[in-house]
């Protein structure tokens, strides 16, 4: 048989918090109860001792004891005692002598008779007190006080009492008074717990228990299945989650997750990663754990605010290396796309020429444009003898010459093939970069015409490289902020990698990167190489 379960949140919040109420109010009840009893029987007790004290030093009674139990003044003290008795709350007064005889009771037949209770002996030694103990009408909470003669002698006592009956009756009453205060406890219970309920319901976004626990193991089970490493972060950058894979590509372990910052897993970009956080970031490439990773940032929103940072990061030799091979095929399309272009114009000019029957400047048009271009590419081939490198130059020259830049490789340029294949891959993302910039800088520049060049050397274990264009040039308050993720003088956010990702090549390469003044008039960017990579390089 299915066991039956409440399963929404606000059914079990409000019974919760009803039974707590309910414990609350009882516990409340019961402690009432007796601190008020209590109260009432410790009240009734000075009151007791009080009004005995005040009997014992009436001059009729001290008479009547003097006197003695058979004397007139002794029968005369009944009658005076019932008097005073009748005009009091007490529910007795009870005189005696130094033999514990009554010499008044509120019945009369009991006079003459031993008192009860045996409380009465300190009280003949001369201490007044209150007690409570059994008597002839009962058990009560009594005072009792000695009466002295003129000598100081005690020649009886006084006992004023209420019963037990008095005093549960009194304490009833008042605790009918205190009954509004307690069902107002409960009743504030009832309001607060549908109160909770409905709060609790909107803080989860109406979600149930059971809901919240399948989505957070589905969660757990889709974040350790992915191939991208995720990492959730609070505001001020400290790790609250992360995936099995993230761990592995970071050398993190779970015991020490939830005492990590963002600046024990990427110390060189923590505050670069931290700024902005409602800002978009793909496919930002950095190097950290010694590999270099592509980070995607986006902010996670609570209710429309932003509460933390969400980073998903994946080596660059996995999806991303197809990631690189797309974006080669998409550069040899627009390639293709720019030939094209060019080409149809020059087709048309030569189908012009053919028409009007300038047969030799159609020749002569034809020779230029094999020459130029077949130039180009014999002089790189040349001069590189790596097919990819000269390919990129290659591409880049068409991208310049759309844009009306004059791209140039110096004449004295030269690069040996032997150069390592991990070399040559970061190689062509430093010359991309970097070429790239240079086209935009001197395409924007004041200098016409705008020119880009560039020049490579072999010098011993090392590999150099220069870029420079005819651009505006750097401004030295700009060059501190050059290289950092977020510093671009473009729009976009994709903008103001470039620089840095070259910055990063370069350091995980073992190289350096120059700065300087062009002899074109802009910026010169040099990069020296060692030809063999780290076994770290390697390895990533």
């Amino acid at each position: 048989m299915r066991r039956w379960r409440i399963q929404r949140l606000e059914t079990r919040l409000i019974l919760w918090v009803l039974a707590f109420s309910l414990l609350q109010v009882v516990l409340f009840a019961t402690l009432g109860q007796y601190l008020l009893e209590r109260s009432v029987r410790e009240e009734a007790g000075r009151k007791a001792l009080d009004l005995a004290q005040l009997v014992a030093e009436l001059p009729q009674v001290r008479q009547a004891l003097a006197a003695g139990i058979d004397s007139p003044a002794g029968d005369a003290l009944a009658p005076f005692i019932d008097h005073l008795w009748r005009r009091t709350d007490a529910d007795f007064i009870v005189v005696g002598d130094t033999r514990l005889r009554r010499l008044a009771h509120p019945q009369p037949d009991r006079l003459g008779k031993t008192m009860q209770g045996g409380d009465s002996q300190d009280v003949l030694a001369g201490h007044a007190l209150v007690s409570e103990a059994q008597g002839s009408l009962g058990f009560s909470v009594r005072g009792k006080a000695p009466v002295l003669d003129a000598d100081g002698n005690v020649t009886g006592l006084v006992s004023v009492g209420f019963l037990n009956r008095s005093v549960e009756s009194i304490a009833a009453g008042r605790y009918l008074q205190w009954l509004p205060v307690v069902l107002a406890v409960f009743l504030v219970g009832i309001l607060s717990s549908l109160w909770i309920a409905r709060r609790v319901r909107a803080a989860l976004f109406g979600w149930q228990p059971h809901e919240i626990a399948r989505v957070f193991a589905e969660q757990s089970a889709m974040l350790d299945t992915v191939r991208s490493g995720i990492v959730a972060l609070d505001l001020d950058g400290w790790v609250q989650r992360s995936n099995r894979r993230a761990r592995q590509l970071l050398g993190v372990t779970t015991s020490q997750e939830s005492a990590l910052h963002l600046r024990d897993l990427f110390p060189d970009q923590a505050g670069f990663l931290l700024r902005d956080v409602e800002q978009v970031l793909d496919g930002v490439e950095l190097y950290a754990a010694g590999q270099e990773l592509v980070l995607f940032r986006r902010p996670l929103r609570v209710g429309g605010t932003v509460r933390g940072v969400f980073l998903s990061f994946r080596p660059q030799d996995e999806v991303a290396h197809v990631s690189q091979q797309l974006a080669q095929v998409e550069a040899f399309a627009e390639l293709l796309r720019v030939q094209t272009h060019d080409y149809s114009n020059k087709l048309n000019t030569l189908g012009a020429l053919i028409q009007m029957g300038a047969y030799g400047k159609a020749v002569e048009l034809i020779g230029l444009e094999s020459q130029g271009h077949q130039a180009m590419v014999n002089r790189l081939l040349d001069s590189t003898g790596e097919p990819l490198l000269a390919g990129l130059l290659l591409g880049k020259y068409h991208k310049a010459k759309e844009q009306g830049v004059t791209f140039e490789v110096a004449e004295e340029s030269v690069l040996d093939a032997a150069a390592p294949k991990a070399l040559l891959e970061r190689l062509v993302s430093i010359l991309g970069n970097l070429i790239d910039n240079a086209i935009e800088a001197a395409r924007i520049g004041p200098r016409q015409p705008a020119r880009v060049r560039v020049t490579f050397d072999d010098l011993g274990d090392h590999l150099i490289f220069d870029v420079e264009d005819s651009g505006e040039g750097l401004h030295r308050e700009r060059l501190e902020a050059l290289f950092r993720p977020d510093y671009s003088s473009k729009s976009g956010r994709q903008h103001g990698v470039g620089l840095y990702l070259v910055k990063t090549y370069v350091s995980a390469l073992k190289g350096t990167l120059e700065v300087g003044q062009a002899d074109l008039g802009g910026a010169r960017f040099t990069v020296y190489l060692p030809r063999r990579p780290t076994d770290e390089d390697n390895r990533s």
